[in-house]
């Protein structure tokens, strides 16, 4: 017969597990911010409002899948690779496009993944990819205002 401490022991040792794993998910996905945040800042002025738009799309995208965090994923053989790292691997390209389209697949990913989030570290992350979308969008926006004025 199982006692009650059992269960509950059990019960904790499983939150602890949860705990424990998606703080080292959310430390891997911030030490990645960091890297994804200087390749978009690093991106010609010309090309910032594509990845607007790109990020976007990717976003509708994810939010029409039947199965969000399948998204992106990616099958070779017999390895799978995740959309994180498929979108984390293309934003490090030399190629422009192929840099855009990975910034693009990776911040929709972690916008859509942390958009519900309860724990404190996500709920950062969130924070500073909105900011990163403000800021594509508010360039975005000047563009069209000084393309009005001029």
């Amino acid at each position: 017969m199982i006692s009650q401490y059992q269960k509950s022991g059990d019960a904790y040792l499983r939150r602890l597990v949860t705990r424990v794993t998606n703080l080292g998910r959310a430390a891997r996905l911030r030490r990645q911010f960091g890297e994804i945040e200087q390749r978009s800042v690093e991106l010609p002025r010309s090309y910032r409002e594509q990845l607007a738009e790109l990020i976007g799309r990717e976003c509708d995208n994810i939010a029409a899948c039947p199965d969000p965090s399948q998204y992106g994923n990616q099958v070779d053989g017999d390895v799978t690779s995740n959309g994180l790292d498929v979108g984390f691997d293309r934003a490090k390209s030399d190629n422009v496009q192929v840099r855009m389209r990975g910034l693009a697949l990776w911040i929709a990913l972690v916008y859509h993944e942390t958009r519900d989030a309860s724990a404190p570290e996500s709920q950062e992350l969130h924070r500073s990819i909105l900011r990163v979308m403000r800021e594509l969008k508010v360039f975005s926006s000047r563009v069209e205002n000084n393309g009005n004025q001029a």
